[in-house]
């Protein structure tokens, strides 16, 4: 039997389920990246308490690769943060910059005390979170809180199931997500015209390729090409642009919208491009690759994968007993 990750997730409420997120598994072997992320907003005594999490599992080099993190937000009634909960359990890397105390240390001083709706302005970037992982699923959490907040409701909740699966010459990304009861499903496909080459750190170094997305009725054909790297982010970025912009629509939301996979998979699938373009230790060689993604190198590397090489082994039956119970 193969369970996958959503289906071994919808089972249960994963939001105050901890437990459940981090010992769960996808056997979706075909595919390279599965990520799993969501935003829940339930009200208490004093306001609304947001959790944000996501999972991502990588088969880089037929390897087992995780990364989990999971967060709880507390909001009072005005919109203020009045406390931050970072499960210790959550694993961005093995540095100092992102271990437990550091991102839990960072999440204080950004949230505690500020509007939570501002978060995209206290937090910019990536870099002032310190953790991508991290600003991910909080920018997501912050944006979803102002959407329920704008309907004048007093909870809501929005999942996403990625997963990336490589086929000969091409790259097909496939994106469920649920917000609020309702449902888009997004199938991206890139295909390459030409072998890609990549650099010394691993990353596209020219890219021939055609980018198609289709949203229910909606689909949109693109021509990605460029001989530099800077080139073929800018140009994936402005075709995954218009995918953010359909769904934004499809679920009638008001200003930026950043509960969404839609600017991730630019990353993502440069990382799958540089995967499969790649020869010998491939799973060893991402971890230098996703430091050049994320800072173009500025910074000591971030570890953002905690290996289960072990744990994958016969581990169909403790799922089995995982979810029953």
């Amino acid at each position: 039997m193969s369970l996958t990750l959503r289906l071994d997730l919808d089972r249960r409420d994963v939001t105050f389920d901890h437990d459940f997120i981090f010992r769960c598994r996808s056997f979706e072997l075909r595919a390279l990246i599965t990520r799993y992320r969501g935003t829940q907003c339930v009200p208490s005594d004093r306001g609304t308490i947001v959790t944000a999490w996501q999972k991502s599992i990588y088969r880089f080099g037929g390897i087992p690769l995780e990364e989990t993190i999971v967060a709880t937000v507390m909001v009072r009634r005005d919109g203020i943060v009045h406390g931050v909960s970072l499960d210790p359990r959550s694993h961005g890397g093995l540095g100092r910059l992102c271990n437990f105390q550091e991102l839990q240390g960072c999440m204080t001083r950004m949230l505690r005390g500020k509007r939570f709706t501002a978060f995209s302005r206290v937090c910019p970037t990536a870099g002032d979170a310190q953790c991508l992982h991290l600003f991910e699923i909080l920018s997501a959490a912050a944006s979803f809180y102002a959407h329920v907040m704008e309907k004048g409701l007093d909870r809501g909740a929005e999942e996403e199931l990625l997963r990336v699966y490589p086929r000969r010459g091409e790259l097909r990304a496939e994106n469920e997500h649920w917000v609020m009861g309702d449902r888009q499903s997004t199938t991206v496909t890139l295909r390459q015209r030409k072998q890609t080459r990549v650099n010394l750190q691993g990353l596209p170094q020219a890219l021939d390729a055609a980018v198609s997305i289709r949203m229910g009725d909606v689909t949109m054909e693109e021509s990605v090409q460029s001989e530099e790297l800077r080139g073929i982010y800018g140009k994936l970025n402005r075709v995954m642009a218009s995918f953010g912009r359909v769904e934004k629509a499809y679920f009638g939301v008001k200003g930026k919208m950043r509960f969404t996979n839609a600017t991730a998979l630019v990353g993502l699938l440069l990382m799958c491009i540089s995967h499969e373009a790649m020869h010998v230790l491939r799973a060893f060689r991402i971890e230098r690759l996703l430091n050049h993604l994320q800072d173009s190198g500025e910074r000591a590397t971030c570890i953002a994968f905690c290996a289960l090489r072990g744990t994958y082994q016969n581990t169909e039956p403790k799922i089995k007993e995982a979810v029953s119970n």
